[in-house]
């Protein structure tokens, strides 16, 4: 079946990504190879233009931390520039001053009614636009494209219930052949707090409830998504061992080694030579940074590509 996914980027994050060591993930890989394969959605096959992703820009005023910013637009470049089979859709983050009703009690100590409560101001933090974008989408596609066979919906959010309804009423015209309509819930395996909304699955041919943490581990990016003009790099708070990972940085982008960031992870994404005396690695250092035995290994190269680096400079210095 000729299949479009539509991820309610945001949902997506705080259901399956936040706090987990998988947030550089490759959206495309996760559902061509795990969550398509999965018995209960058949055979599916993803369109050329197959997953359209739905995001806001966060703003450096909303932004817990100070790299969020810029760790979010290194994710967005990555996979944009990875798989075309991948497109962004974004709305926008708004942060405004709103006046809210105040949690308050009467005199027995009883919660008041908020008719009965004062108001206080509060900064309102909302990702907007990005469910309306996912529902018009996803109708458009079901009314222009002839060969689509199947949507898929991945979010837990009910604001797109009258999509789902809409599509519904569509297939009951029989103007073609009926879109199935497949549900994912972005929620992390094991999770008890994150269940999948009744309204959206009693709407949907077919339900996933959660996304395993392996099918997130086996579909990471590489560390260095490469363009013709750009380079996206994944943030080294991102790693789940990220001290480590910062040493190897550390060392490797110093002034004189290889003197940039950018150069650091060139190397470490080029494939290993064998050095005597050192451990023999398996894949190139940058696919060696999630497993510590690995991330040992990949030091001790560093470590001696750094003192050869610095000793031939010094050399280059003298004769000079």
């Amino acid at each position: 079946m000729i299949t479009r996914v539509y991820i309610d980027g945001y949902n997506f994050y705080y259901g399956c990504l936040k706090g987990t060591p998988y947030k550089w993930l490759d959206i495309v890989k996760l559902f061509e190879n795990h969550i398509l394969c999965r018995p209960e959605v058949g055979a599916a096959n993803l369109h050329d233009n197959g997953i359209k992703y739905f995001t806001a820009e966060i703003t450096d005023r909303a932004a817990g931390d100070p790299n969020s910013v810029n760790d979010q637009r290194s994710y967005h470049q990555a996979i944009y520039h990875h798989n075309k089979k991948l497109s962004t859709i974004k709305g926008n983050y708004a942060v405004d001053e709103v006046k809210c009703y105040k949690v308050e009690c009467d005199a027995n100590g009883d919660k008041k009614d908020p008719k009965d409560s004062s108001k206080v101001e509060v900064w309102k933090l909302e990702e907007k636009q990005s469910d309306v974008n996912v529902a018009v989408e996803a109708v458009y596609d079901a009314i222009t494209d002839p060969d689509l066979e199947q949507i898929v919906f991945v979010t837990n959010d009910t604001d797109i219930v009258p999509a789902l309804k809409k599509i519904q009423t569509y297939n009951a015209l029989a103007i073609r052949k009926p879109i199935i309509i497949g549900l994912v819930t972005p929620a992390k395996e094991g999770t008890r707090y994150r269940k999948t909304n009744k309204s959206l699955s009693d709407l949907a041919d077919w339900t996933i409830s959660f996304i395993k943490n392996s099918e997130l581990m086996n579909s990471q990016l590489p560390c260095r998504v490469a363009s013709k003009r750009t380079v996206a790099i994944k943030p080294i708070s991102w790693f789940e061992h990220s001290q480590e990972v910062s040493e190897i940085v550390e060392i490797l982008s110093a002034s004189d080694v290889l003197g940039s960031i950018p150069k650091a992870w060139r190397w470490l994404s080029s494939q290993p030579i064998e050095v005597s005396g050192l451990p023999i690695l398996k894949d190139c250092p940058a696919n060696l940074l999630d497993c510590k035995q690995d991330i040992a290994d990949v030091l001790m190269h560093v470590k001696a590509f750094s003192k050869y680096k610095i000793h031939n400079n010094k050399t280059c210095d003298v004769k000079c």
